[in-house]
C-alpha cells in the first residue's frame, strides 16, 4: 500500500511501521510479527492490523494530539464496555498488565493499545447498508451502552454534536455558499436549543459505517471508542439514523428506518417526551456537522472515499422529514 502521509502524520516519525509492530508484538507477547496492514479510514487515531504468528491483532497507536492522560480514558471507555458485555473488541494487557504501552524509538514515542481482532469487515469497506435487522442490533448495542453507569472524562469530538457551534465559527469559510445558507440556518436555530436539558448517558457517539463489523458469523461489533463521552444520550441514536439508518437517494426508505430505529431506541431507554421532540433537532445538527467537516477536509486536500461518502450522507439526509 502506497503510504499516506495525512495519515501517518498524525503519529511521531518512524521510518517503517513494521518496526513499531515488532516492537509492539514483544511488548504483549504476540508471537513473531509476519505482517503490518495500516487500515486508512478514520479522522482520529492511527489503526493497523498485526498479523503474527499467534493471530491477527488491531494495534491503535494514538495521534499525537491527544495528551497521555487522554489516551489512557480513551481506552479506558472500551475496556469498560466489555466489562459490561457491549458486543465490542476486547482489550489486551501488555506484559505488565496495564492496557497502554508507551514505546519509544530513536526520537519518536508512541502511545499504545492493542485489540482483538474481528475477522469481518466494516460497513463501510462492505459499501452496503444494515438490513433493518442488522440496524435492529445496531440500535440494541447502542441503547445497551447507553444503560452503562459510566461517567468517564470528557474528550472534544470535532464531528460532535456538542462542538457544532465551535467548529461552525471556525470552518465556516471553507463552504460553498449554497452550503453555507443551509448550515447557519441550523446553527442560529441550535443556538437557541436547551441542550442541558437532555438525559445524560455514556454514549459511543460514533457508531457509523466504519465503527460497526460485520464478522464471519454474521455477529455485529463496535469497534473504536475514541469520542466517546458521559454526554445526552439522544446523540447515540442520531448518529446511527444520520448514518447507518440512511439509504442515499430513497427518502422514502430512509424515513421508514430512521422511524423504526428511533421507535425501538426510545422504547430501550424509556426516552423523555422532551427527547423524542428533540430528535429533529439534533439529527439535523449531525448532518450539518456532516457538511460542515468534508467541507474542510476537501479544501484542506483529504478527498477520500469517505469524506465524500459523509458531506454526500449529510446533504441528503438534510432533506428528510421535510
Amino acid at each position: 500500500m502506497r503510504k499516506n502521509m495525512r495519515y501517518y502524520n498524525r503519529i511521531d516519525e518512524i521510518e517503517d511501521i513494521n518496526i513499531l509492530s515488532d516492537l509492539v508484538c514483544k511488548k504483549y507477547q504476540l508471537g513473531s510479527l509476519k505482517d503490518t496492514y495500516v487500515i486508512e479510514i478514520g479522522y482520529e487515531d492511527f489503526n493497523a492490523i498485526l498479523t503474527t504468528s499467534t493471530g491477527k491483532y488491531l494495534m491503535k497507536v494514538f495521534r499525537n494530539s491527544r495528551s497521555d492522560e487522554e489516551v489512557e480514558q480513551c481506552i479506558k471507555r472500551s475496556y469498560i464496555a466489555t466489562q459490561n458485555n457491549v458486543k465490542t473488541p476486547k482489550i489486551y494487557k501488555n506484559s505488565e498488565g496495564n492496557i497502554v504501552t508507551i514505546i519509544k524509538h530513536l526520537n519518536s514515542r508512541f502511545r499504545v493499545s492493542v485489540i482483538e481482532y474481528i475477522d469481518g469487515n466494516n460497513f463501510f469497506d462492505l459499501n452496503r447498508k444494515p438490513t433493518l435487522e442488522e440496524l435492529m442490533k445496531i440500535v440494541d448495542i447502542g441503547s445497551n451502552l447507553n444503560k452503562i453507569e459510566y461517567k468517564p472524562n470528557f474528550i472534544y469530538d470535532t464531528w460532535a454534536i456538542t462542538s457544532f457551534c465551535e467548529e461552525f465559527e471556525k470552518k465556516k469559510k471553507y463552504l460553498e455558499e449554497k452550503y453555507l445558507k443551509i448550515v447557519e440556518s441550523i446553527y442560529n436555530k441550535f443556538k437557541q436549543f436547551d441542550y442541558d436539558k437532555l438525559p445524560k448517558a455514556f454514549v459511543h457517539g460514533d457508531m457509523m459505517s466504519t465503527n460497526l463489523m460485520l464478522d464471519k458469523n454474521d455477529n455485529i461489533w463496535v469497534i473504536d471508542f475514541s469520542v466517546s463521552n458521559y454526554t445526552a444520550r439522544l446523540n447515540e441514536i442520531v448518529v446511527i439514523c444520520d448514518d447507518v439508518a440512511l439509504i442515499p437517494s430513497d427518502k422514502e426508505e430512509s424515513e421508514k428506518r430512521i422511524k423504526i430505529a428511533f421507535d425501538e431506541w426510545c422504547k430501550k431507554v424509556k426516552a423523555t417526551e422532551f427527547e423524542k421532540q428533540s430528535f429533529q433537532m439534533l439529527f439535523d445538527v449531525a448532518n450539518a456537522i456532516n457538511v460542515l467537516n468534508p467541507s474542510y477536509e476537501l479544501a484542506t486536500g483529504n478527498d477520500s472515499d469517505e469524506t465524500k461518502m459523509h458531506l454526500n450522507a449529510g446533504l441528503f439526509a438534510l432533506t428528510l422529514f421535510k
